[in-house]
């Protein structure tokens, strides 16, 4: 319900073997512009850490799950329907990665407003991340759909990464929560497409500029011009799975699909020689990941095999 104070909005942040300091700014930093914090323990936090976290939000936090790795769509979709009950409208998700600027939150809302008026449908509404080491980014404009541009700073996009991004809880009723299946990667992406196919639209919001950690660093690859995400092997499997997985389903739009397995083969390139030490394990991750995501084989057990 729209109110004078905008929609009512909640800040969800999802924990796994986060750094104490990280985290502890993230809440403080953002919490005194939202109704209610969630957490979401997919490791288990330590008493003393949680208490320095309720020191540090402005209204006190609500702890959910036990500490058992449930994987990011879970934790999102528990942490949405929680705030929904709440009574909140808008949900801003994160994961411990992320060092948005004070007033994130209230610019994303107001953005999230203009294009509510405006008739947008918009399902989120995210910001611009760069690499919190050196501020470099992976420029949004290769995902953005041809115009619809608002302000010329508000952008229609394919997807935005889920921390960072203010999910409209209308539409999150509407289109179903994140694929618990998925475990970890591409949930972010995956709902998007969907909300793009059954009518809602996402966003990107040039000017929330959101340093974030993306793996254990960045691979550059000057002469193509990418930047990759250093993760380790079991990471790029749930990856690769998970984006042939939509691949074979047809979520994808078609100029996805015709460019993901050229892409995939650069990254598979990237990787190996990145990966001096690793080299079999991300063979085996690539190799289990099409194989696993081909056949249906998801959820998150099967990374052990990497």
């Amino acid at each position: 319900m729209l109110t004078a104070n905008g929609l009512p909005s909640d800040i969800g942040i999802v924990a796994y073997d986060p750094v104490p300091e990280l985290l502890i700014d993230l809440v403080g930093r953002m919490s005194r512009e939202a109704g209610k914090v969630w957490i979401f323990q997919n490791s288990t936090l330590d008493p003393a850490l949680k208490q320095r976290l309720c020191a540090a939000a402005a209204g006190g936090i609500t702890f959910l799950n036990d500490g058992t790795n449930a994987g990011l769509g879970l934790a999102y979709n528990t942490m949405a329907a929680a705030s929904r009950q709440a009574g909140a409208d808008l949900l801003l998700i994160f994961d411990q990665d992320s060092s948005p600027q004070a007033g994130m939150l209230t610019h994303l809302r107001q953005g999230m407003m203009d294009l509510i008026r405006l008739g947008k449908k918009p399902a989120l509404i995210g910001p611009l991340p760069v690499s919190a080491e050196d501020g470099t980014f992976k420029p949004p404009h290769p995902f953005h759909l041809a115009g619809g541009s608002v302000n010329g700073t508000l952008h229609p996009a394919e997807f935005a990464i889920s921390s960072g991004s203010l999910i409209n809880l209308d539409a999150f009723e509407q289109l179903g929560g994140f694929r618990t299946d998925f475990f970890i990667d591409a949930v972010d992406i995956e709902w998007c497409f969907r909300a793009w196919r059954q009518g809602y639209s996402c966003w990107i919001d040039s000017t929330a500029i959101m340093p974030h950690r993306l793996g254990q660093g960045i691979i550059r690859i000057p002469v193509l011009g990418m930047l990759l995400a250093r993760q380790p092997p079991a990471r790029l499997y749930t990856y690769v799975r998970n984006q042939v997985a939509m691949m074979r389903e047809g979520l994808a739009p078609l100029r996805w699909r015709l460019r993901l397995l050229p892409y995939l083969f650069v990254q598979g390139v990237a990787y190996w020689v990145a990966y001096r030490g690793k080299r079999v394990r991300v063979l085996r991750a690539f190799w289990w990941g099409a194989s696993d995501g081909w056949s249906n084989r998801l959820g998150p057990g099967r990374r052990s095999r990497i």
